[in-house]
């Protein structure tokens, strides 16, 4: 035998009346193949499997409404408002619900304010209801309703409405309570025709998470970006993974002895194409490989769908497997999570990644957290790339080129101003950038390629980029090391050499720190990118002042020269000779604000990193 195997048994309590047939079928909800044709329906069967399904089918004067949900455990309730809007407030409410056992339907409304105000009515003496059960784990309701009623609180369906649907739990005394799930149709129903509204998109909160099934989750409100459950049932685990995808990605799940990647068993439910697979695999280190054959790996497919912008997959996994890549689920593992792009149909490197905060049991209905993401060392490599280029390199280029007459002929510790600043910022950046080199490989551990969405693929470039900067950033100084004299005829070359290695790294460094910031695991805003490029900017305005301004005092003194040299001895005079006046205003002053330029954008962009 192959696939499932399901047992029946049938116990006769009396020979003449009384048995009931039990089964080990899963409880199940079929989808009515009616739907769309000769009913109107509202389920979230477009999942591949039914958790609910609400229909209706108008019969002469009376409109039939069939209530079916998945019952798990607790008692629960299904409820359909008729609404004039997509908000609660103001709604007739039908509710099919459990208590102590017991199915039954209740017909109610919503008070006008927004909120859960909800009041049943007593006695609405023309809604007749036909069937209420509770059995293999579905309840059930069915109900006929006038197409217009007496009672001003049962909305005339001669009208169309909002179908509001909710779930949720009931409370003992047979009370309905806040609803744990609720979606609303896009437009206005029909309920005398067969028209089926159009399934709600995105993935909804499980009201089934930390009750009967263990998950992990990314929610806001009522609307998730991405789904992980389990749940025990037998010698298996059902594993349900989705996530809200387009193009070619995929989202994994691994199980790991510690938090972090390397030897940890894979489960990846992936898009490509237009079509949702499901992939089992290994770790070994930091490479991921696949295992093509599920042959013995107690692992089964059972449903993998790409519906309304959603992938999802279903996996029956047992407890105990004989594969050794594929781990025991009795012991306790930390889960993680990761997402990224598929290529060739194979797993890219991941776009983004999450560990449980601690390790997790799988045979139990637990919700499980993400770990904040460690992202310290990326912050250090971001912020010492930054003070490093930004600042130090920034400082340390102007003032070799543009200060070398600075200051008066003063020195510092007996040597030129102008070199001990530029030798101190240049130093500085040596430093830095080892640092922030060195930072970044222990982060990651090998060199590996910057995983990107398709259109920002340039962004690839950064691990490669930053290690040519790096060795830029060490030639440097080798080649200072081997400086001619002042009057050796090879000084030029070593000057143009000098100068070609410094600025080239200076603006390399430029872009890599800028496509470091737009690289999804920096998780920086894009202020910082806008500060990047006003820095930019600023630092060329400068560079082309400070240029200009260099040429006018050449031909500035270069004139003043020429009219000295035509006076003769005895011509000149403290009068008659032009001596050149220096500025009121100093030029180390334009270096200063220049400084304190750098020094802003350099401050602004780390703190933008620290904080992100």
């Amino acid at each position: 035998m192959s696939g499932d195997v399901y047992f029946k048994a049938t116990i006769v309590h009396t020979k003449s009346t009384d048995y009931k047939i039990t089964t080990s079928l899963p409880p199940t909800i079929v989808p009515d193949p009616e739907c769309g044709s000769t009913k109107g329906c509202q389920s979230d069967c477009n999942t591949g499997t039914c958790s609910y399904q609400v229909t209706w089918k108008r019969s002469g004067d009376l409109v039939r409404f069939e209530f079916q949900q998945l019952l798990g455990t607790g008692n629960k309730y299904q409820a359909v408002g008729l609404s004039n809007d997509s908000l609660m407030g103001n709604d007739s409410v039908m509710i099919c619900k459990s208590s102590a056992g017991v199915a039954s339907f209740e017909q109610g409304t919503n008070s006008p304010s927004p909120g859960s105000y909800y009041a049943p009515l007593r006695n609405p003496n023309d809604v007749r209801t036909i069937e209420t059960s509770q059995a293999d784990g579905v309840i059930k309701c069915v109900v006929e309703r006038p197409i217009t009623s007496n009672d001003s609180n049962v909305f005339p369906l001669t009208e169309s409405w909002y179908l509001l649907h909710a779930m949720g739990p009931v409370v003992p005394g047979g009370y309905v309570v806040k609803h744990t799930a609720t979606t609303s149709t896009q437009n206005k129903v029909d309920f005398l025709t067969a028209n089926q509204p159009p399934p709600p998109s995105g993935i909804g909160r499980d009201p089934d998470c930390g009750v009967s099934k263990g998950c992990q989750f990314s929610c806001s409100g009522d609307s998730c970006s991405y789904l992980l459950t389990w749940q025990v049932r037998d010698d298996l685990v059902r594993f349900e993974m989705m996530e809200a995808l387009s193009g070619n990605n995929y989202q994994a799940m691994g199980f790991s002895s510690d938090n972090k990647m390397g030897d940890d068993s894979v489960m990846a439910c992936k898009l490509n194409g237009g079509s949702a697979s499901f992939e089992l695999g290994f770790n070994t280190g930091k490479s991921y490989s696949s295992i093509p054959d599920l042959t013995g790996t107690g692992v089964s497919v059972i449903e993998t769908s790409y519906t309304s912008g959603v992938v999802r997959c279903v996996i029956d996994r047992t407890i105990n497997s004989t594969n050794n890549q594929v781990f025991s689920l009795t012991r306790n593992w930390y889960l993680l999570r990761a997402s990224g792009p598929v290529s060739g149909g194979s797993l890219s490197t991941h776009r983004s990644k999450t560990s449980s905060s601690s390790t997790v049991d799988f045979l139990s209905a637990s919700l499980v957290t993400e770990a904040e993401a460690d992202l310290l060392m990326v912050k250090l490599h971001g912020s010492f790339m930054m003070i490093a280029w930004v600042m130090f390199s920034s400082i340390g280029i102007v003032t070799a080129r543009f200060f070398k007459g600075g200051w008066e002929g003063k020195t510092l510790g007996g040597i030129k101003v102008w070199f001990q600043i530029h030798r101190t910022c240049m130093v500085s950046v040596f430093i830095l950038t080892i640092a922030a080199f060195v930072i970044i490989f222990i982060d990651v551990g090998e060199y590996r390629e910057v995983a990107v969405s398709d259109d920002r693929d340039y962004l690839r470039y950064h691990p490669v980029l930053g290690i040519v900067v790096t060795a830029l950033t060490v030639i440097n100084p080798i080649m200072s090391l081997f400086r001619c004299g002042p009057d050796d005829k090879r000084r030029p070359i070593f000057n143009i050499a000098h100068f070609l290695v410094g600025t080239g790294a200076h603006i390399l460094a430029a872009i890599t720190v800028l496509f470091g910031m737009n690289i999804d695991r920096s998780n920086v805003s894009m202020d910082a990118s806008y500060v990047m490029y006003a820095y930019m900017a600023t630092f060329v305005a400068i560079e082309l002042a400070f240029e200009l301004q260099r040429i006018c005092e050449k031909s500035f003194n270069s004139s003043n020269d020429v009219a000295i040299e035509m006076k003769s001895t005895s011509e000149k005079s403290e009068k008659s000779i032009q001596f050149e006046k220096r500025p009121a205003i100093k030029k180390e002053t334009f270096l200063y604000i220049h400084m304190l330029l750098m020094i802003a954008f350099c401050v602004a962009m780390v703190v933008i990193v620290i904080t992100s």
